[in-house]
C-alpha cells in the first residue's frame, strides 16, 4: 500500500508540472548564484577627486608657483643687472630680511616702519568703520517703507572702484581749493593751507578715504548675521518686556560675534593690503606717513630693481598678516570644539 501511494503521488507530481506548463505559469526557479561581474578597468571607475584636478591645477599655477619664486628669490641678490639670469644669482639667504626690515627705500622708509603705517592705518580704519556699518545694518534690518532704497544707497562707496574713489578723494583734498579745506575755512574750524596730501596729515586723508570706501564691506556681513538671528528668540524677548537695548545687548550682540569677527579679520586684511588707494591718491609717490608696506614693496621692486630685498618684503608682508589668521582659525575651532580646549 505505500508503495502504490508513492506511485500515485509521483504520477500526479508529474500531472501538476504538465498542467502548469500548459497554462503557461512558470515552474519555480532553482536558486542561483549571482554571476560574478569582473572588476572595471581604472578609467571607467568614478573618482570623485577627479574633479578637483582643474581648480588644483590652476591654484598651482597662480598661486603656489609664484608663492614658491618669490620665496626663492628672498634669499637671493637678484637686480635689474642679473634678473635675465635669476636662477644664476648668488645667494645671500638672511640678508635681504636684515636689509628690508632696517634699510630705507627710495623714499627714505623702511620695511619695519612700513609695518607700523599698515598696521596703524588698518587698525583705525577697522575700529572707525565697525561701528558705522553695524548702525547701519540695524537701520535696514527691519521692514520699512524705503527700505530697498536705502540699502542701495549704502552699497555706493563699496561699488565705486578703489582708483575712482582715490582720484576724488585726491580732488577733495587738495590744498586752498579742495572741498574740504573750504568746508572747514567756511566753519572757522582750520584754514586752507593745511596740506592733506603732504605732510603727517597725509596718513589722516587716506584713513578717512578708506573708512568711507569700505564700511559697506562689514555692514554686508553684519546685515547677513542679523538675517541669521531666529525670530522666536526676539519675540520671546519682547514677550518678556525687554527693551530695545537690552535685546540688543543680550540678544543681538552675543549671536554676531562669530560674524563681528570675520567682518573685522576681512576688514583688517583689505587695509592692509591696500595698495590702489595710496598710489594713486598722491600721484605715484606717497609721503612718508602714507608710505604701506604694499607701497614699500613696490617702489623696492621697481624702483630701487632690488627685487631680492622686495621679495622678502613680500614674504615679511605673509607672514604678519598669517598671524591673524591663524589666531582666528584657531578661535574659532575652539568655540566649536570647547573639549579641545581643555
Amino acid at each position: 500500500m505505500l508503495r502504490m501511494g508513492e506511485m500515485l503521488g509521483r504520477r500526479g507530481s508529474k500531472e501538476t508540472a504538465r498542467e502548469g506548463s500548459g497554462s503557461g505559469v512558470p515552474p519555480p526557479a532553482l536558486e542561483t548564484r549571482p554571476a560574478r561581474r569582473g572588476r572595471r578597468p581604472w578609467y571607467r571607475r568614478e573618482h570623485p577627486l577627479l574633479l578637483m584636478v582643474p581648480t588644483l591645477a590652476l591654484l598651482t599655477l597662480i598661486v603656489l608657483v609664484p608663492l614658491a619664486v618669490v620665496i626663492l628669490t628672498s634669499f637671493m641678490n637678484i637686480t635689474e643687472s642679473n634678473i635675465a639670469h635669476w636662477l644664476a644669482a648668488p645667494f645671500t639667504w638672511l640678508k635681504n630680511y636684515a636689509s628690508a626690515l632696517t634699510g630705507p627705500n627710495v623714499l627714505g622708509v623702511s620695511a619695519l616702519q612700513s609695518i607700523w603705517i599698515s598696521l596703524a592705518f588698518s587698525l583705525i580704519t577697522t575700529a572707525v568703520g565697525t561701528p558705522i556699518a553695524f548702525l547701519a545694518a540695524l537701520t535696514v534690518h527691519h521692514r520699512s517703507r524705503g527700505r530697498t532704497a536705502i540699502r542701495s544707497i549704502y552699497l555706493i562707496p563699496y561699488a565705486i572702484p578703489c582708483f575712482v574713489t582715490a582720484i576724488l578723494a585726491r580732488i577733495i583734498f587738495l590744498n586752498q581749493t579742495g572741498l574740504l579745506d573750504v568746508v572747514l575755512s567756511d566753519l572757522h574750524i582750520a584754514s586752507r593751507n593745511t596740506y592733506w596730501l603732504i605732510g603727517p596729515n597725509a596718513f589722516w586723508a587716506m584713513t578717512i578715504t578708506d573708512i568711507w570706501a569700505s564700511w559697506p564691506l562689514i555692514y554686508l556681513l553684519l546685515l547677513a548675521g542679523l538675517a541669521a538671528i531666529p525670530k522666536e528668540q526676539l519675540e520671546a524677548a519682547i514677550i518678556d518686556g525687554t527693551s530695545t537695548w537690552q535685546r540688543l545687548r543680550y540678544v543681538v550682540i552675543p549671536r554676531l560675534t562669530g560674524v563681528y569677527s570675520l567682518a573685522v579679520l576681512l576688514s583688517t586684511f583689505n587695509h592692509f593690503g591696500n595698495f590702489t588707494l595710496p598710489y594713486v591718491m598722491f600721484g605715484g609717490v606717497p609721503p612718508t606717513s602714507a608710505d604701506t608696506l604694499p607701497v614699500n614693496i613696490y617702489f623696492r621692486a621697481f624702483s630701487s630693481f632690488d627685487f631680492g630685498v622686495a621679495s622678502a618684503t613680500a614674504i615679511i608682508t605673509i607672514l604678519v598678516l598669517g598671524i591673524p589668521g591663524l589666531i582666528y582659525m584657531r578661535t574659532t575651532r575652539l568655540a566649536e570644539n570647547p573639549m579641545k580646549a581643555a
